[in-house]
């Protein structure tokens, strides 16, 4: 995918947005094209500034307009860039301004089919409901008791099939994966294996349960996100065929990166 030009320019974006709605970017502003995310939390791609669409307002007014926005939001300002962003001058003009680049991400796409077989068979990962997943995977992501409850209501409202996928070992969960669809797409979320089980195959096979699923329920194709220096997990997707559709980054002024 180039997304520098025409029918595939609007795959990417539309592809942007199939991850947005995935990750359940309810709480947004629209100002002039750019779309404000301001939903507390480590997720930062749902908390900065995704400028996707044509930008009429001058550029200096805009970016001045969204410091303040975050200010009173009490969150740090940050821009999330893309090849597409509007106006294609805005990445550079933030550079000048003293925003800094962070946070490299490639966005990857495969077709599911044929599916290569995972190192561990199929049925040592459940398919889970996506509110029992919540649940399931609370100690291992780190999630507190009201972080839990947050992630529990936003599931339930969710409007699209979702599914999440487990291994246990010795009764606690020590892998796991999340399945969002919208037509024939299929995401992948939430991709994680506890530190003293890593190396073990655990997430392939977790990778390989969630394309399985997705490809009963009607997906052809399957999409996720991954920092550019995770080399372990590009690994593991590249066994699968994912391969870099286009890459995003980060801007934030210096004092507010963290």
């Amino acid at each position: 995918m180039k997304p520098e030009s025409g029918l595939e320019l609007l795959e990417a974006r539309r592809l942007e947005e199939r991850a947005l709605n995935a990750s359940g970017a309810f709480q947004s502003l629209l100002f002039d094209g750019w779309l404000l995310g301001y939903r507390a939390g480590p997720t930062k791609r749902l908390r900065c500034v995704n400028p996707f669409y044509p930008s009429t307002l001058p550029l200096a007014e805009k970016v001045a307009y969204c410091v303040a926005f975050y200010a009173a939001a009490k969150l740090p300002a940050i821009f999330r860039l893309l090849p597409f962003s509007e106006p294609s001058s805005l990445d550079g003009w933030l550079e000048r301004e003293g925003w800094m680049l962070f946070e490299r991400t490639l966005v990857q796409l495969a077709r599911l089919a044929p599916l290569p077989a995972p190192r561990l068979p199929l049925d040592s990962v459940a398919i889970v409901d996506a509110l029992e997943w919540v649940d399931l995977t609370a100690r291992l992501l780190d999630a507190d008791e009201t972080a839990v409850l947050r992630i529990r209501e936003r599931t339930a409202a969710y409007p699209l099939p979702h599914a999440g996928a487990v291994v246990r070992r010795d009764g606690e969960v020590v892998a796991c994966g999340l399945l969002k669809m919208e037509g024939e797409y299929a995401g992948l979320f939430a991709v994680h294996t506890a530190a003293g089980w890593r190396g073990r195959g655990l997430a392939r096979a977790v990778v390989s349960a969630l394309l399985d699923e997705a490809r009963r329920r009607g997906a052809d194709r399957a999409y996720l996100q991954v920092t550019a220096d995770n080399a372990p997990a590009l690994a593991v997707y590249e066994h699968f065929g994912f391969t870099t559709a286009y890459t995003y980054w980060y801007r934030a002024l210096r004092e507010e990166r963290a």
